[in-house]
């Protein structure tokens, strides 16, 4: 299990005027859900920057600090300003160390395909993020699927994940996740052929 720190303070204010001014201050409002309640608030923008350069996209377990009381949490959502792109809300989700939850983690492709390298074969990512089940201590931070010898036509399924003991995961295991199909070269001489034969055939028929 994956997890980091982030100190957070409680508030009750609400409305946009407050909200504002908590903005103004160079923190970001933000609400903790658990067991069907909840609790607001505040995280200093700076730190929270930070925790998302450690996380870097991987599945990551969040101990909030409220005052000296911790609660282990996921991020479940977060809204950007369209404009200046920083962040403005962050709902985060408590879980409990004894009971599974649900939440998705990140397939990763590594290496190169030999069918890219060799036959300009062109990869598909079908399904980055990977729905699981599992305690808050058997979550894995990412999925890794190595792709180095997939050639033409080739892919790799749920059936190929290297799944821990105590996660399940909500697909069927016969769901392609990446592959390799044929290269765009290939592709537009075999359209190019297909016109030439409409061509030659709709020639013919004008001859007849």
């Amino acid at each position: 299990m994956n997890t980091l720190k982030l100190n957070v303070e409680a508030r009750e204010e609400r409305g946009r005027s407050k909200v504002r001014k908590i903005r103004n201050a160079e923190k970001i409002p933000a609400v903790i859900y658990a067991d069907g309640n909840s609790r607001l608030c505040t995280v200093p923008e700076k730190d929270f920057l930070e925790l998302r350069k450690e996380m870097a996209g991987s599945s990551t377990l969040v101990e909030l600090n409220e005052g000296g009381n911790a609660s282990l949490t996921l991020i479940k959502d977060v809204q950007r300003n369209a404009l200046t792109r920083k962040f403005v809300h962050i709902d985060f989700l408590e879980v409990a160390q004894d009971k599974e939850f649900n939440t998705t983690v990140r397939a990763v492709l590594t290496g190169e395909s030999v069918g890219v390298k060799l036959h300009d074969g062109i990869l598909q990512q079908l399904i980055t993020d990977i729905p699981v089940r599992c305690l808050p201590k058997n979550l894995p931070s990412e999925f890794l699927l190595d792709i180095s010898e997939l050639n033409l036509g080739d892919s790799v399924s749920v059936k190929d994940l290297t799944v821990a003991d105590g996660v399940a995961i909500a697909l069927d295991e016969n769901q392609i996740i990446a592959t390799v199909t044929g290269s765009a070269g290939g592709r537009a001489a075999a359209g190019a052929a297909a016109e030439e034969g409409e061509s030659a055939e709709k020639g013919a028929a004008g001859e007849s």
